[in-house]
Protein backbone atom coordinates (compact mmCIF):
# COMPACT_ATOMS: atom_id res chain seq x y z
CA UNK A 1 0.00 0.00 0.00
CA UNK A 2 1.45 3.40 -0.90
CA UNK A 3 1.88 6.06 1.82
CA UNK A 4 -0.83 7.97 0.23
CA UNK A 5 -3.33 5.77 0.67
CA UNK A 6 -2.11 4.22 4.29
CA UNK A 7 -2.38 7.99 5.40
CA UNK A 8 -6.12 8.60 3.88
CA UNK A 9 -6.84 4.57 5.16
CA UNK A 10 -5.78 6.04 8.71
CA UNK A 11 -8.13 9.13 8.10
CA UNK A 12 -11.13 7.38 7.48
CA UNK A 13 -10.56 5.26 10.46
CA UNK A 14 -10.54 7.85 12.92
CA UNK A 15 -13.62 9.51 11.56
CA UNK A 16 -15.48 6.61 11.70
CA UNK A 17 -14.88 6.22 15.10
CA UNK A 18 -15.56 9.83 16.26
CA UNK A 19 -19.19 10.00 13.95
CA UNK A 20 -17.55 11.93 11.37
CA UNK A 21 -19.46 10.63 8.49
CA UNK A 22 -19.54 13.83 6.74
CA UNK A 23 -15.77 13.98 6.82
CA UNK A 24 -15.33 10.58 6.04
CA UNK A 25 -17.55 11.13 2.80
CA UNK A 26 -15.89 14.55 1.54
CA UNK A 27 -12.49 12.88 2.25
CA UNK A 28 -13.59 9.74 -0.32
CA UNK A 29 -14.99 12.13 -2.42
CA UNK A 30 -11.57 13.82 -2.71
CA UNK A 31 -8.99 10.90 -2.19
CA UNK A 32 -6.28 11.15 -4.56
CA UNK A 33 -6.74 9.00 -7.80
CA UNK A 34 -3.36 6.98 -7.75
CA UNK A 35 -1.50 3.68 -8.85
CA UNK A 36 -1.11 1.82 -11.92
CA UNK A 37 -4.36 2.24 -13.87
CA UNK A 38 -4.04 6.81 -13.52
CA UNK A 39 -0.68 6.39 -14.72
CA UNK A 40 -2.39 4.61 -17.56
CA UNK A 41 -4.69 7.22 -17.97
CA UNK A 42 -2.20 9.91 -17.82
CA UNK A 43 0.23 8.49 -20.11
CA UNK A 44 -2.43 7.38 -22.54
CA UNK A 45 -1.65 9.99 -25.15
CA UNK A 46 1.67 8.57 -25.82
CA UNK A 47 0.75 4.96 -25.84
CA UNK A 48 0.60 5.15 -29.47
CA UNK A 49 4.20 5.46 -29.17
CA UNK A 50 4.31 1.22 -28.22
CA UNK A 51 6.42 -0.55 -30.79
CA UNK A 52 9.53 -0.48 -32.78
CA UNK A 53 11.13 2.04 -34.64
CA UNK A 54 14.02 3.15 -37.11
CA UNK A 55 15.34 6.78 -36.78
CA UNK A 56 17.50 9.07 -39.12
CA UNK A 57 19.03 11.40 -37.28
CA UNK A 58 20.65 15.24 -38.56
CA UNK A 59 22.40 17.46 -36.76
CA UNK A 60 20.63 20.18 -39.23
CA UNK A 61 17.66 19.62 -40.68
CA UNK A 62 17.61 18.71 -44.74
CA UNK A 63 21.47 18.18 -44.60
CA UNK A 64 23.53 14.43 -44.59
CA UNK A 65 26.21 16.13 -43.20
CA UNK A 66 27.02 14.55 -39.99
CA UNK A 67 23.63 12.03 -39.96
CA UNK A 68 23.48 8.85 -38.24
CA UNK A 69 20.52 6.38 -37.58
CA UNK A 70 19.30 4.72 -34.98
CA UNK A 71 16.26 2.19 -33.30
CA UNK A 72 14.29 2.83 -30.89
CA UNK A 73 11.46 0.16 -29.02
CA UNK A 74 9.29 1.82 -27.03
CA UNK A 75 6.82 -0.59 -24.33
CA UNK A 76 4.47 -0.26 -21.20
CA UNK A 77 6.51 -0.51 -18.05
CA UNK A 78 3.99 -2.02 -15.42
CA UNK A 79 3.79 -3.23 -11.90
CA UNK A 80 0.45 -3.78 -10.10
CA UNK A 81 1.29 -0.04 -8.70
CA UNK A 82 2.59 2.38 -11.50
CA UNK A 83 2.94 2.61 -15.27
CA UNK A 84 5.70 4.12 -17.57
CA UNK A 85 6.31 3.98 -21.27
CA UNK A 86 10.25 3.10 -21.69
CA UNK A 87 11.71 3.34 -24.90
CA UNK A 88 15.51 1.21 -25.46
CA UNK A 89 17.70 2.75 -28.15
CA UNK A 90 20.15 1.24 -30.25
CA UNK A 91 22.92 3.10 -32.14
CA UNK A 92 21.44 6.51 -30.39
CA UNK A 93 23.44 9.40 -30.76
CA UNK A 94 22.50 10.86 -27.40
CA UNK A 95 19.95 8.54 -26.12
CA UNK A 96 20.32 5.05 -24.38
CA UNK A 97 17.10 4.78 -22.76
CA UNK A 98 14.27 7.24 -21.49
CA UNK A 99 11.23 6.19 -18.97
CA UNK A 100 8.14 8.59 -19.24
CA UNK A 101 5.56 8.61 -16.63
CA UNK A 102 2.91 11.17 -15.11
CA UNK A 103 3.91 14.19 -13.79
CA UNK A 104 3.00 15.80 -10.14
CA UNK A 105 0.30 17.58 -11.87
CA UNK A 106 -2.09 17.16 -15.32
CA UNK A 107 -0.91 16.87 -17.96
CA UNK A 108 2.45 17.13 -17.08
CA UNK A 109 5.37 14.29 -17.42
CA UNK A 110 8.79 13.57 -15.84
CA UNK A 111 11.58 11.75 -17.97
CA UNK A 112 14.44 9.60 -16.53
CA UNK A 113 17.03 9.23 -19.15
CA UNK A 114 20.03 7.38 -20.10
CA UNK A 115 22.20 9.47 -21.91
CA UNK A 116 24.75 7.60 -24.40
CA UNK A 117 28.08 7.51 -22.33
CA UNK A 118 25.51 5.98 -19.56
CA UNK A 119 24.99 9.15 -17.13
CA UNK A 120 21.53 9.83 -16.16
CA UNK A 121 19.92 13.28 -15.94
CA UNK A 122 15.89 13.58 -15.39
CA UNK A 123 13.88 15.84 -17.56
CA UNK A 124 10.53 17.49 -16.95
CA UNK A 125 8.09 19.28 -18.75
CA UNK A 126 4.11 19.21 -20.31
CA UNK A 127 2.17 19.88 -23.18
CA UNK A 128 -1.38 19.80 -24.53
CA UNK A 129 -2.59 16.80 -26.02
CA UNK A 130 -1.49 16.53 -29.81
CA UNK A 131 0.78 19.49 -29.17
CA UNK A 132 4.68 19.07 -29.06
CA UNK A 133 5.90 17.26 -25.41
CA UNK A 134 8.95 19.66 -24.31
CA UNK A 135 10.70 18.45 -21.27
CA UNK A 136 13.41 20.21 -19.84
CA UNK A 137 16.75 19.08 -17.68
CA UNK A 138 16.12 19.21 -13.89
CA UNK A 139 18.93 21.28 -12.53
CA UNK A 140 22.04 20.84 -12.20
CA UNK A 141 22.15 18.87 -14.94
CA UNK A 142 25.37 19.66 -16.40
CA UNK A 143 26.77 20.27 -20.32
CA UNK A 144 25.06 18.37 -23.24
CA UNK A 145 21.84 17.51 -23.50
CA UNK A 146 19.34 20.00 -21.89
CA UNK A 147 15.56 19.65 -23.86
CA UNK A 148 13.89 16.89 -25.45
CA UNK A 149 10.87 17.43 -27.34
CA UNK A 150 8.73 14.67 -28.50
CA UNK A 151 6.26 15.05 -31.56
CA UNK A 152 4.39 12.19 -32.57
CA UNK A 153 3.04 12.74 -35.89
CA UNK A 154 -0.54 10.68 -37.15
CA UNK A 155 0.62 7.25 -35.09
CA UNK A 156 3.25 5.97 -37.33
CA UNK A 157 5.37 9.06 -37.28
CA UNK A 158 7.67 10.87 -34.28
CA UNK A 159 10.26 13.33 -34.21
CA UNK A 160 12.80 13.86 -31.03
CA UNK A 161 14.15 16.93 -31.19
CA UNK A 162 17.58 17.33 -28.68
CA UNK A 163 19.12 20.67 -27.81
CA UNK A 164 21.91 22.51 -25.78
CA UNK A 165 21.85 25.48 -23.70
CA UNK A 166 24.15 28.32 -23.54
CA UNK A 167 24.87 28.71 -19.92
CA UNK A 168 25.72 32.78 -20.25
CA UNK A 169 22.51 33.14 -22.36
CA UNK A 170 20.81 30.71 -21.65
CA UNK A 171 19.11 30.14 -25.10
CA UNK A 172 18.90 26.95 -26.67
CA UNK A 173 20.57 25.25 -29.40
CA UNK A 174 19.93 22.22 -31.77
CA UNK A 175 22.49 19.22 -31.08
CA UNK A 176 20.08 16.99 -33.54
CA UNK A 177 16.54 16.29 -34.63
CA UNK A 178 15.69 12.29 -35.07
CA UNK A 179 12.84 11.32 -37.40
CA UNK A 180 11.19 8.12 -36.38
CA UNK A 181 9.02 5.53 -38.65
CA UNK A 182 7.30 2.79 -37.31
CA UNK A 183 8.81 -0.45 -38.57
CA UNK A 184 5.55 -2.06 -40.04
CA UNK A 185 4.45 0.87 -40.65
CA UNK A 186 1.20 0.74 -39.76
CA UNK A 187 -0.86 3.35 -37.66
CA UNK A 188 -0.38 2.80 -33.59
CA UNK A 189 -4.44 2.54 -33.23
CA UNK A 190 -7.20 0.59 -35.22
CA UNK A 191 -9.86 0.58 -34.32
CA UNK A 192 -10.49 -2.66 -36.22
CA UNK A 193 -7.79 -4.16 -35.16
CA UNK A 194 -7.08 -6.39 -32.37
CA UNK A 195 -7.23 -4.18 -28.78
CA UNK A 196 -4.31 -4.64 -26.02
CA UNK A 197 -6.88 -6.64 -22.97
CA UNK A 198 -4.47 -4.27 -20.79
CA UNK A 199 -3.67 -1.05 -21.95
CA UNK A 200 -6.56 -0.63 -24.80
CA UNK A 201 -3.40 0.09 -27.34
CA UNK A 202 -3.05 -2.05 -30.73
CA UNK A 203 -2.90 -5.26 -29.77
CA UNK A 204 0.43 -7.39 -31.49
CA UNK A 205 0.66 -9.83 -29.44
CA UNK A 206 -1.86 -12.84 -28.33
CA UNK A 207 -1.87 -14.36 -25.07
CA UNK A 208 -4.27 -17.31 -23.50
CA UNK A 209 -6.52 -17.95 -20.17
CA UNK A 210 -8.95 -20.55 -19.28
CA UNK A 211 -8.86 -21.69 -23.12
CA UNK A 212 -9.71 -17.94 -24.45
CA UNK A 213 -7.49 -15.69 -26.26
CA UNK A 214 -6.38 -12.20 -25.62
CA UNK A 215 -4.29 -9.62 -27.29
CA UNK A 216 -1.13 -7.31 -25.70
CA UNK A 217 0.37 -4.53 -27.24
CA UNK A 218 3.84 -5.09 -25.38
CA UNK A 219 5.92 -7.51 -23.56
CA UNK A 220 5.31 -5.03 -20.68
CA UNK A 221 1.64 -5.73 -20.97
CA UNK A 222 2.22 -9.64 -21.59
CA UNK A 223 3.99 -9.82 -18.22
CA UNK A 224 1.65 -7.99 -15.96
CA UNK A 225 -1.02 -10.00 -17.60
CA UNK A 226 0.35 -13.43 -17.27
CA UNK A 227 1.30 -12.19 -13.51
CA UNK A 228 -2.20 -12.04 -12.85
CA UNK A 229 -4.91 -12.65 -15.74
CA UNK A 230 -8.03 -12.43 -13.66
CA UNK A 231 -6.96 -8.84 -12.24
CA UNK A 232 -6.68 -7.93 -15.90
CA UNK A 233 -9.68 -9.25 -17.05
CA UNK A 234 -11.45 -7.77 -14.30
CA UNK A 235 -10.13 -4.33 -15.56
CA UNK A 236 -11.06 -5.01 -18.82
CA UNK A 237 -14.79 -6.25 -17.76
CA UNK A 238 -15.28 -3.09 -15.76
CA UNK A 239 -13.91 -0.32 -18.38
CA UNK A 240 -16.66 -1.92 -20.87
CA UNK A 241 -19.46 -1.68 -18.26
CA UNK A 242 -18.70 1.98 -17.73
CA UNK A 243 -18.61 2.59 -21.60
CA UNK A 244 -21.81 1.12 -21.85
CA UNK A 245 -22.87 3.20 -19.36
CA UNK A 246 -21.85 5.94 -21.18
Amino acid sequence: MRQTDRRLMALLVLAAFSGGLALVSALAANAPTTGRLADQAALKPYGSLVGEWHGAGMVERGKTKGAWSEQAEWAWKLTPDSAALEAKIAKGRYLKSLVLRPGPRPSTYVADVALADDTKRTFSGGGEVGKPLVMKADAPAGPGLQRITLTPLHGSRLLVLLEAQNPDTKVYHRLGEVGYTRNDGSFAAVESGPICIVTEGRGTTQVSYKGKTYYVCCSGCKDLFNEDPEAILAEAAERQKAKGKK
